[in-house]
């Protein structure tokens, strides 16, 4: 997510306001001077948020060529490298901006999914070093539809007329993907189910500047309840997307929430904080009457944090055991006190925030990472400082951070946390992934590491994702299934998981069970690996689709479709020139195609596979559509390489493979 600044005339309020509205809808936070505090200083409010900014959008037009405000905010966005110039009404900028390349709006109508759209969240991901994030549309779509829009390149109006046919087609023969009604607002948990969900507490501090504060705060408390035996306890993907900006956007309330949320009970509060002071209040709901159980509010000095957290933490166990009629008193929640030092923990609560945070991109992870290393330096002993640190560390280098060896520093680190607390779970998990990334990867540590976390957190989502991947990476998928379902019953928005679930099931011969998957992440503006389904779209002749998957997948401008949909739906006949054509393409877009494992095998172009190209996403490997690939010379070599072979001979084949002697086996 990147902060942006508006710069624009009065007169363009009408067009600035559904623009901004659009960028909050794709995860950015977005300042223009309707933010401005009642009697706070217009220029110094102005000035403190241009160098908060990441970009300044810049929105010339024939009244904000005039403004010299306009002007002066645009000379500091060009000094400073953060200028983004688009054009409302006239399309020649001032002197002195003609040279920068500016982004045209004059025909927009507020369409999230316009061409200026895209280019416009294309050009904020450059400038703010994250990904080109794509705001929700309006109206309910069907797959179809979204993969037209989702991407920043669309289709011709050619391809958008197939893409209704293809639909058509699909609805009347079905087993396709079809639309849902997305995540939606159920009924509410039965009577006698205890369950809640902690939304994120508002900051009402003066300066509005303790965001993080109390979002961390909220986290601990969520934390604090997920350990409570029977309590079931929402995802904090899910309800920290209910902040409350959003709540009034979508005019809801707390019953609203509640069954979108599939909980009973909504707790909410407030954080004001004023140098060492700080006032926090909690309130419980129930929802179904929207009866407050419990409310109070607590003013007390930093230093009572912890405590604070215990009381309320205790306080909303206590209402629900009282209103679900259970008499035991239950011991009260005391919150292991990890440091001492307020500083480093109000600084590790920001870290732990923006590593959450992290698919803002590169810029996000980095000041995670520069903040939890000033953590540990002022308490060296704060071990959820140290396992902070090491999970930032664990994901550098898939951000493009490579300054450093991340993965040994990620398991230093980790070890470092563990020596402090043996209790943590996030070290394990984090342990067994990295394991993963060296080769030949030692599958046994990884997995041991992985059981290490969950028999400490038996809750951890993280690590039943990442136990899935390696179940899926050996080819036990029945295991991955279930380790996936895990995941996804502990956190249902987790993407990730449902997509690798999807996969395993598609090895396993289930198709629905996959379609369904798919189906939800595509209601939720995720395809990541649908490319896995070209294979079966074009058996079902569904070739509009099948390009449509590919495109979701290999997005970048002039990639050979034609020529990937054409090696699948022939992969006997593998044309001369074929692998060439790719290889000129990545040449031209400075792309190396060889790390593309999905496409080296649709080319069968095995030579290319090894080590030192493979891009770790195993379900690849096992795809129906490449089981000549599980017969070769090749196959047998990369799995040699990656230390599956010894793997499998330790704790066994999988279902898939068969031992023919002590040195030699075949999968199919």
């Amino acid at each position: 997510m990147a902060h942006l600044f508006i710069s624009y005339s009065r007169n363009d309020r009408p067009v600035i306001e559904k623009l901004s509205a659009v960028l909050e809808e794709a995860g950015h936070s977005v300042w223009w001077d309707r933010h401005i505090r009642g009697g706070a200083a217009f220029a110094k409010d102005i000035e403190a948020q241009l160098h908060k900014a990441d970009a300044i959008i810049v929105a010339w037009s024939s009244d904000a060529n005039e403004s010299d405000w306009v002007k002066d905010e645009a000379v500091f966005a060009r000094d400073k490298g953060k200028l983004i110039p688009i054009c409302l009404t006239d399309c020649e900028a001032p002197m002195g901006f003609r040279q920068y390349q500016t982004i045209d709006f004059q025909n927009w109508k507020g369409d999230p999914a316009a061409p200026a759209t895209h280019s416009l969240l294309s050009a904020i991901a450059e400038i703010s070093g994250g990904e080109a994030l794509v705001p929700p549309t309006p109206a309910k779509k069907t797959w179809v539809q979204k993969i037209m829009t989702e991407t920043p390149y669309r289709l011709s109006a050619g391809a958008a007329a197939l893409a209704l046919v293809g639909l058509i087609v699909l609805f009347f023969m079905g087993g396709g993907l079809g639309p849902n009604d997305g995540p939606a607002s159920g009924a509410l948990p039965g009577p006698s189910e205890v369950s809640i969900a902690v939304l994120p507490f508002a900051d009402m501090s003066p300066e509005g500047n303790q965001d993080f504060f109390a979002r961390g705060l909220s986290e601990e408390l969520l934390n604090l309840l997920v350990g409570v035996e029977g309590l079931g306890v929402a995802s904090r993907t899910s309800s920290f997307t209910y902040t409350e900006s959003k709540i009034e956007e979508l005019n809801i309330d707390i019953e609203d929430i509640a069954g979108r949320l599939k909980v009973n009970h909504i707790l909410e509060g407030s954080v004001r904080k004023m140098g060492d002071e700080v006032r926090i209040t909690a309130q419980l709901i129930n929802a179904r009457d929207n009866k407050h159980l419990w409310s109070d509010t607590f003013d007390r000095q930093s230093t009572d944090i912890f405590r604070i957290q215990d009381e309320i933490a205790t306080a909303v166990v206590v209402q629900l055991r009282k209103e679900f009629g259970i008499e035991t008193a239950g011991a009260p929640i005391v919150k292991k006190r990890d440091t001492e030092n307020i500083s480093a923990y109000e600084m590790y609560l920001e870290a732990r925030e923006l590593y959450l945070g992290r698919s803002a991109g590169r810029a996000t992870l980095e000041r995670s990472m520069h903040l939890f290393e000033r953590v540990v330096e002022m308490d060296p002993g704060f071990a959820r400082g140290w396992e902070g640190l090491a999970a930032v560390y664990g994901v550098a280098t898939s951000y493009g951070i490579s300054d450093r060896d991340y993965s040994a520093l990620a398991l230093v680190t980790n070890k470092k946390a563990l020596e402090i607390d043996p209790d943590l779970s996030m070290p394990y998990a984090v342990i067994g992934l990295t394991y993963r990334t060296h080769y030949p990867t030692p599958w046994a540590e990884s997995f041991d590491n992985l059981n290490k976390a969950l028999e400490r957190d038996s809750k951890n989502v993280s690590a039943w994702q990442w136990i899935g991947m390696n179940y899926m990476a050996v080819g036990a998928h029945d295991n991955a299934v279930n380790a996936f379902t895990k995941c996804l019953e502990l956190d249902e928005t987790r993407k990730q998981c449902r997509r690798y679930r999807s996969a395993s099931n598609f090895v396993l011969g289930d198709m629905d069970a996959a379609m369904a998957d798919a189906n939800v992440n595509a209601e939720a503006n995720y395809f990541r690996g649908f490319d896995v389904y070209i294979p079966a779209l074009l058996m079902r002749d569904e070739r509009m689709m099948a390009y449509a998957a590919s495109r979701m997948e290999n997005w970048q401008v002039g990639f050979p479709h034609y020529e990937l949909i054409s090696a699948l739906e022939d992969p006997d006949d593998q044309r001369p020139g074929r692998l060439q054509t790719f290889l000129n393409w990545g040449d031209k877009k400075r792309v190396d195609v060889s790390d593309n494992t999905n496409l080296m095998l649709a080319l069968r172009a095995y030579d290319d596979i090894n080590v030192n190209t493979f891009d770790n996403d195993y379900v690849y490997l096992w795809l129906p559509q490449f089981s000549h690939y599980r017969k070769t010379p090749q196959f047998k070599q990369l799995t040699e390489d990656l230390g599956l072979v010894a793997y499998w001979r330790e704790a066994g084949f999988p279902p898939q493979c068969h031992v023919l002697s002590e040195t030699d086996f075949e999968c199919d």
